[in-house]
Parts: structure tokens; C-alpha cells; sequence
């Protein structure tokens, strides 16, 4: 069984693990929004039209473009991180047992986190995160995993063991 994976971020696994962290599917999103105004617009044309539609087409409309320019700033203040952090650029190791994950950039300190203090594993399509606190969050890309298999047994092993340290 694979116990270890070594990976470099780049600037998109940074912004995604951000956007990941607070909550934010952008693909998802967009695309309920895109539902939305669908319906809406299918509405303003069939014969069950009503006064507010206009209204609510509107409404949608700015709500989407709100959420667009709010992903936006999360993306540049993750993308400023990942200039400023050069640890977050440095080749890193990821090793895990029953005793918790360690990881290790090269050239830092290697930070060991026992399974009970992770809250949640979270992953979108190109990462897995793991929450640790409030503010505390490490990414591990998914291509850093030689196979779907392993990727499987990472993240089975993981929520395993993250449920096992809850109470």
C-alpha cells in the first residue's frame, strides 16, 4: 500500500484548495446560475408570463456577477499567497500512517498532524484537502498519486481515520 506521494503545487492547486477551503464550487455555481437564467429567460417567453420577471432576470443576473468578482478576489489573494509563500512553490512530501499525515517541504520543518486534530477531507476534481482548524488547510494535488487506486486508498484510509479521532 502507498504510504508517501511527493508533489510541487503550481498557482491553480493553491486557488483551488482556497476556494475548496471556504466552500466554492465555481463550476457548480456558474452552472446553477446558468440554470437559473435558463428557466427565467424560458419563462419570459411562454405564456405564463408575470410582472416580475424582469425583475428576477435582473436579480439573478447581478447575483452571478457578484459571485463571479468575489471568486475573483479569492483567486488573487490565493495566487498573491502563493508568490509570497515560497514554501508553498518547494517540492513537498506527503507520508501518512495510523498516527496522523506528515508534510514535509524541502528545506522547512516537517509538520506532523495526528488524524484527531483533522476536521474534514474535502477534494474537487484536482485536489484533496484536509482541514485542520479554522484557518489551517494542506492541499495534496491529486495528480501526485501514480494511480486512481491509490488515490482511492488515500482517501479511504483518510476518512477513516478522520472520523475515528472525532467523538
Amino acid at each position: 500500500m502507498l504510504t508517501a506521494v511527493e508533489y510541487t503545487l503550481d498557482p491553480e492547486d493553491v486557488c483551488s484548495a482556497r476556494l475548496l477551503a471556504i466552500g466554492i464550487r465555481p463550476r457548480m455555481e456558474f452552472s446553477l446560475f446558468a440554470v437559473a437564467l435558463a428557466a427565467l429567460l424560458g419563462c419570459s417567453v411562454s405564456p405564463w408570463n408575470f410582472e416580475m420577471l424582469p425583475l428576477l432576470i435582473g436579480l439573478t443576473a447581478s447575483l452571478g456577477a457578484f459571485r463571479v468578482i468575489q471568486i475573483g478576489r479569492v483567486k488573487l489573494a490565493a495566487l498573491d499567497s502563493y508568490r509570497r509563500n515560497p514554501t508553498l512553490r518547494r517540492p513537498t512530501a506527503a507520508s501518512w500512517n495510523a498516527g496522523g499525515v506528515t508534510i514535509s517541504p524541502a528545506g522547512a520543518a516537517a509538520e506532523r498532524i495526528p488524524w484527531q486534530q483533522l476536521r474534514q477531507l474535502r477534494e474537487n476534481e484536482r485536489i484533496l484537502l484536509m482541514l485542520q482548524g479554522a484557518s489551517l488547510i494542506h492541499a495534496i494535488p491529486k495528480r501526485a498519486f501514480p494511480d486512481a487506486a491509490s488515490l482511492a486508498a488515500f482517501r479511504a484510509f483518510a476518512r477513516e481515520h478522520c472520523a475515528k479521532g472525532r467523538p
